[in-house]
């Protein structure tokens, strides 16, 4: 799939790098020069410096070609323009958009342009959303060739619970893409310490959800 990810940030990085690593095509879109500098020298994805509330960013991004766009800076207003940038005049199909503000979440889907809304204080399904029986896992969105971004929390039996994320033996092709925490997002090290509650954002490869259950 061709991505565009707007915001390169923590979430924003973890979740191209996860991406990358499937085999999508990935373009960065993000305002801070040095940041930009590092995501280039970090990542194969294509970097465009701009904010991405304006035509230009995203006409270098090819954005008439894209699948996905996915607006993850810390600006909910931002993140509500580049999606409607996106849907309404370069007809990208789908569009995803953080809110840190739970109550920007129905008045994004509101004023239109926006296709699926995820808010770090409460991730939230929506059309293509699909709960799994195990209830502590959620699908935010289902990829063409098959992988899924999901939701996973950590309960007190999960056996993923109090393990560094470099001790878990991941399915191949499956990314730990980011930690919701206390309504914080983190980005994930090596040393980091799942704790119970936890939600964590995963790249999923085909089939392997049930592999993902038992590390997990």
């Amino acid at each position: 799939m061709n991505i565009i990810i707007v915001g390169g940030g923590g979430i924003g990085y973890s979740l191209a790098r996860a991406l990358l690593a499937n085999k999508h095509q990935v373009t960065i879109i993000e305002h801070q020069p040095e940041r930009c500098k590092e995501l280039v020298k970090e990542l194969s994805a294509t970097v465009i410096g701009d904010d991405g509330t304006g035509f230009h960013a995203f006409e270098d991004a090819d954005a008439e070609d894209a699948d996905v766009v996915i607006a993850l800076t810390g600006q909910d207003e931002d993140n509500l323009i580049a999606c409607q940038l996106a849907n309404h005049h370069f007809q990208v199909p789908h569009t995803i958009a953080r809110v840190r503000n739970p109550q920007n979440k129905e008045l994004f889907k509101k004023l239109g342009g926006v296709t699926t809304v995820v808010c770090t204080t409460s991730i939230i399904s929506s059309t293509i959303e699909e709960e799994v029986p195990t209830n502590d896992t959620i699908t935010l969105l289902t990829l063409k060739e098959g992988a899924s971004i999901i939701e996973k929390e950590i309960k007190e039996n999960s056996p993923g619970r109090n393990r560094r994320v470099a001790d878990i033996l991941l399915p191949k092709k499956c990314a730990i893409v980011s930690i919701i925490r206390k309504d914080q997002a983190i980005y994930p090290h090596s040393e980091t310490i799942l704790e119970i509650n936890d939600r964590v954002l995963l790249l999923v490869a085909p089939g392997k959800r049930e592999l993902l259950k038992k590390v997990i």
